[in-house]
């Protein structure tokens, strides 16, 4: 009986390396994705225009961790619409996706609201880890 000994050229053997590593990465990122719980915090009706403006001031200060509020700035893809309300609702977002999504950080002195529904609109894109 004679045996054959199939040798794998160098690229393919790299080929299916990289593959393997790449399938389980996916994997490892799908399983991240399937324990997201999709909730997002944003404004209550409660809350008044000039309560929300002062969680946009702290939320996007040094105090409030000096988040990337740029979206919502003119030009940017959360500016529309152009109310104290819908940006409040992102930046609060922000700084609640960031520290952990915990009830307690989409209070905002009771002008917040966890909800399980994507606000994202357009090229807005709200956050949810």
């Amino acid at each position: 009986m004679v045996t054959k000994t199939i040798s794998l050229p160098l690229t393919l053997y790299f080929f299916l390396l990289v593959s393997t590593v790449s399938v389980n990465a996916t994997l490892r990122n799908l399983s991240r994705a399937a324990e997201n719980k999709g909730v997002w915090c944003i404004a209550n009706d409660k809350g008044t225009d000039k309560q929300l403006q002062a969680n946009i001031d702290w939320v996007c200060s040094d105090e409030g961790g000096f988040r990337d509020c740029g979206a919502i700035n003119p030009g940017g893809p959360c500016f529309e619409p152009n109310t104290v309300r819908d940006h409040a609702s992102f930046a609060m977002n922000l700084y609640y996706q960031n520290l952990g999504a915990t009830k307690a950080q989409c209070n905002f002195h009771n002008t917040g609201i966890e909800v399980y529904t994507d606000p994202s609109h357009g090229s807005c894109v709200f956050v949810s880890y």
